[in-house]
């Protein structure tokens, strides 16, 4: 009837059990630490706070890449990744007045942090533009959009790899 207890007479930190009992809860608390750690210091940037206001402007947005496409516009880019040199050349069907200036950004698929807006400026008289990106462009899922004073706008996704150079054509 009464079995002689294994654990009887040793020290309580020699038992397997108790270490048992203490581990769980503390692996518990420990991990808990850690992701309130990541989520106090990671910033939430696919949430949009006005979300709302945002959708209605997408409506108003249409309008520039219709613009671009009734000019028939195309522009060549030619990124360096290393370096953030941008060279960009544009091309139109229809008559069209050029800028001094164009604006380009590098918008990052899911992280807005990451996202980058130069202006690029004209070379002479020709139809060919240079600005300069903050090096290096990391990898990743990216939209370029190009844009102008007169209301057109370019858009085209890619993704970079461990590229020097991003060569690639924009159209309407």
């Amino acid at each position: 009837m009464n079995e002689p207890n294994a654990h009887a007479g040793q020290a309580w930190y020699r038992n397997p059990m108790v270490w048992l009992v203490i581990l769980l809860p503390t692996t518990a608390v420990v991990a808990s630490i850690i992701t309130i750690f990541i989520a106090v210091n990671t910033e939430d940037s696919l949430v949009v706070d006005e979300y709302y206001k945002k959708g209605i402007e997408i409506n108003q947005d249409i309008s520039s890449d219709l613009l671009a496409d009734q000019l028939g516009l195309s522009a060549f880019v030619d990124m360096n990744t290393q370096s953030g040199e941008i060279q960009l050349s544009v091309k139109a069907s229809a008559a069209l007045q050029m800028s001094p200036e164009l604006q380009f950004r590098l918008i990052h698929r899911t992280r807005t942090g990451l996202d980058q807006t130069t202006v690029l400026s004209r070379i002479g008289d020709s139809q060919d533009y240079r600005g300069y990106l903050k090096p290096p462009v990391v990898e990743g899922r990216w939209t370029i959009e190009v844009s102008s004073d007169h209301g057109w706008r370019l858009r085209q996704n890619l993704t970079t790899k461990a590229a020097t150079h991003v060569l690639m054509n924009i159209t309407s």
